[in-house]
């Protein structure tokens, strides 16, 4: 039974103003939409952290939410487990036949997703996401809380009034019942036998330690909390308010300082004595296959992260065969540098040595980095409008990643714009270590990680202004990496490395690398692959920096199945947009192409094809028209 209710009205009407339409009276909602209505304020309600992400109002997120962290108890994630698998079944107890055409577009959507949150719902172990996946090990050195928390604060906490500033410390109260959650799971999943191997627990007692070291005030909780006050105080054009309100902040800063000092580095310090006690108990066994069920994990994991049937071994060839198509190509490349002698991999080895295509390890160096990465952007949105029809609202920002996050985080990454336009788009260069960031290399990152990568492909569907507000939450790994990866093979295409045989051969690196990565995946989680045996595969293939192989490796040992994701859906992306070519001949356009892989959110693959399929004779109509009309 559905009832519909003022909260889930006021979701669509906040829905409708987030995506620009202005203010209206919303029209009637249908049963199918106050259910998605229920959901999406249940799954918000949730998590806080999510809204705020989002930046969504509170009557969308079930109340107010800005002085509150998304819990990470044990009974939370139980309830949390629990509710995934009700919201399968509710979705199941629906006839998708009575739905219009738009509604059971959204029924596709959603019911892959949460089929695949259910299907990680079905284990007692690790982390557990409605809307972001499984992944085996509470604490690890990638996203446990302890990581993530002080850039959620940093980045999606805003203060432009004094009660933002209360909220601050209100949230600021919680960090340390999120770490020791983590902290009780951790400890129960090892109860189980479910615990990280040995050196990732090396890794993550590495980054507590590094957390653990910095004085309160010099914690980024309180810098950069610091800077936000700095910047309101600096507001006030009264100078007596201005007085009064940096008094107020050093007072906000003094408390903030004690809940570091007496809460939170405490916090840091029980979470690194229970990995100290129970390391003795972890192996180096680096695959999911050793876990309670860990067969069926990894299934569930490569369902979610790739929207696919693909089993282990398929996946693993596929990654086969195409590194060896990519070596042939990287052959070629190669020798017309006047690299001719040794394997691939090996040659790759030699350029990324070579001083030649480095940054100075320097300020100075680290300043030209982002000088070229800014205007590789900027030149790839001038010419944007030749491949697409729609470009994003949001604006986009290229910053360097916090210092305190940089051992944890890879070389560059993407940070979605907030719905409520209060957030840019932000792509994250990672200057830890300039040899892993050569000039080889960063041309095609930019691409897929800022424009026409991510950046376009995460704006483009927040700005969606007819879709439901669940949908523009919800994100699909295989889709959103796959277009990262077929947005740096159509900057090829298009002719950004012309001039650059040093950037065309980084380009086909990248290639190589996500196809490693599918022999890596399911090597480690399905063939008993040790971290070392990836790390020499992938050494000997990509020929990259050890530090950055490593890494990497680590990564995909406690993110199951994500790697994979990213040839997948390039793959996919690129079969459909040859199979429309082929079809439609001298009438395929490839702007509509584009627009119809982004404009309708993220999907499931099999969702992507429909939609390709159904574009097909509409894309031949136009055209015919088009020719009527000349």
């Amino acid at each position: 039974m559905r009832i519909i209710g003022w909260a889930a009205l006021a979701l669509a009407a906040a829905a409708l103003a987030l995506g620009g339409c202005g203010p209206r009276r919303p029209a009637p909602m249908s049963a199918f939409e106050g259910r998605l209505a229920d959901w999406t304020q249940e799954i918000l309600r949730d998590d806080p952290e999510l809204a705020s992400q989002a930046g969504v109002a509170e009557a969308v997120a079930g109340g107010p939410y800005a002085a509150r962290l998304t819990e990470r108890s044990a009974l939370a994630i139980e309830t949390r487990r629990s509710a995934a698998l009700r919201r399968f079944a509710e979705l199941r107890s629906l006839d998708p036949t009575r739905l219009n055409e738009d509604e059971r577009f959204t029924y596709d959507i959603v019911a892959t997703q949460f089929a695949n949150a259910a299907g990680g719902a079905a284990f007692s172990y690790g982390e557990f996401r409605p809307l972001g996946g499984t992944t085996p090990y509470v604490l690890n050195q990638l996203d446990s809380a302890f990581i993530t928390l002080p850039a959620f604060l940093s980045e999606r906490h805003h203060i432009t009034e004094p009660r933002d500033a209360e909220t601050y410390i209100a949230r600021l109260e919680l960090v340390s019942d999120a770490i020791d959650g983590e902290t009780e799971r951790a400890r129960n999943d090892a109860q189980l036998g479910v615990r990280p191997p040995t050196f990732i627990i090396d890794a993550t007692l590495a980054q507590l330690r590094q957390a653990m070291a910095l004085p309160p005030l010099a914690q980024p909780y309180v810098t950069d909390f610091r800077a936000k006050l700095d910047a309101l105080a600096a507001g006030e054009t009264d100078a007596a308010r201005r007085a009064a309100r940096e008094r107020a902040n050093l007072a906000l800063i003094a408390r903030a300082e004690i809940i570091v000092r007496d809460r939170i580095i405490p916090a840091h310090q029980r979470a690194a004595q229970f990995l100290i006690a129970d390391r003795p108990n972890a192996t180096d066994s680096a695959g999911v296959a050793r876990l309670p069920r860990g067969g069926a994990f990894y299934a569930a994991a490569l369902a979610t992260e790739t929207t696919t049937a693909l089993t282990p071994d398929q996946i693993h060839q596929i990654g086969l065969q195409r590194v060896a198509a990519l070596n042939r190509d990287l052959d070629v490349a190669l020798r017309r540098v006047g690299l001719t002698a040794g394997t691939v991999g090996e040659r790759l080895g030699q350029m990324t040595a070579d001083p030649r295509y480095r940054y100075p390890d320097s300020d100075e160096g680290r300043a030209q980095l982002m000088r070229d990465v800014e205007t590789r952007v900027a030149r790839v949105m001038e010419r944007a409008p030749q491949w697409f029809g729609r470009l994003p609202r949001a604006p986009l920002e290229v910053r360097r990643v916090p210092a305190l996050q940089e051992a944890a985080q890879p070389g560059a990454y993407y940070s979605p714009p907030s719905l409520d336009g209060r957030q840019p788009g932000i792509y994250y260069i990672n200057l830890r270590n300039l040899a892993e960031m050569t000039r080889i290399d960063v041309p095609t990152q930019d691409y897929h990680e800022a424009a026409p990568g991510h950046h376009f492909q995460v704006a483009l569907a927040q700005e969606l202004e007819d879709a439901p507000l669940l949908r523009r939450l919800m994100a699909f790994n295989a889709y959103g990496e796959g277009w990262g990866l077929y947005a740096e093979q159509l900057a090829d295409e298009v002719g950004f490395h012309e001039g650059d045989p040093i950037g065309r051969i980084g380009y086909l690196r990248w290639q190589l690398w996500r196809a490693a990565r599918l022999v890596v995946d399911t090597g480690l989680h399905a063939k008993n692959w040790s971290r070392q045996q990836a790390i020499d595969y992938l050494t000997a293939t990509t020929g990259d920096a050890p530090g950055t192989i490593a890494t990497e490796v680590d990564r995909y040992v406690v993110w199951p199945g994500q790697a994979c994701g990213y040839e997948l859906g390039r793959r996919e992306i690129w079969r459909l947009r040859e199979a429309a070519r082929n079809e439609l001949g001298p009438d395929f356009d490839l702007r509509g192409f584009h627009d119809t892989v982004l404009l309708h959110g993220e999907t499931p693959l099999p969702v992507l094809e429909r939609l390709v399929q159904d574009w097909i004779p509409e894309q031949r109509l136009l055209a015919e028209r088009e020719r009527r009309r000349r």
